[in-house]
């Protein structure tokens, strides 16, 4: 069972992986092959309803990926569970948080826009 699990989480940090990359070969080839940027363009990039999805499903991305190796390595390191348990929702609540926040960010944007 255990095996499974670590397989599936292998598998779900590769495609996040991906999903990172993907977004690093985007930006990539807008700051290359786009016109300069400024702050306008920067802005209304991040303020368009497709770019704000993307913003978050980028930081949901990054925050998995991340939970993942952390997660992995405090399971291979320490072995006690008394330190183990609070340090990995410690960890948990940080990057849930980290999402929720720029979510909240991003709809804040459009409420006051609107």
């Amino acid at each position: 069972m255990r095996l499974f699990l670590g397989q599936r989480a292998w598998m779900l940090q590769r495609a996040t992986a991906v999903v990172l990359l993907i977004f690093l070969a985007a930006a990539a080839a807008m700051l290359l092959a786009g016109p300069p940027l400024s702050y306008e363009r920067w802005h209304a990039l991040a303020t368009s309803p497709h770019g704000a999805v993307l913003i978050v499903v980028l930081f949901a991305a990054l925050a998995l990926h991340g939970w993942i190796g952390i997660r992995d390595i405090v399971l291979d390191y320490l072995h006690s569970p008394a330190v183990r348990l609070p340090l990995l929702g410690l960890i948990a609540l940080v990057l849930i948080a980290i999402v929720i926040r720029v979510a909240l960010t991003m709809a804040a944007h459009f409420m006051t826009a609107g």
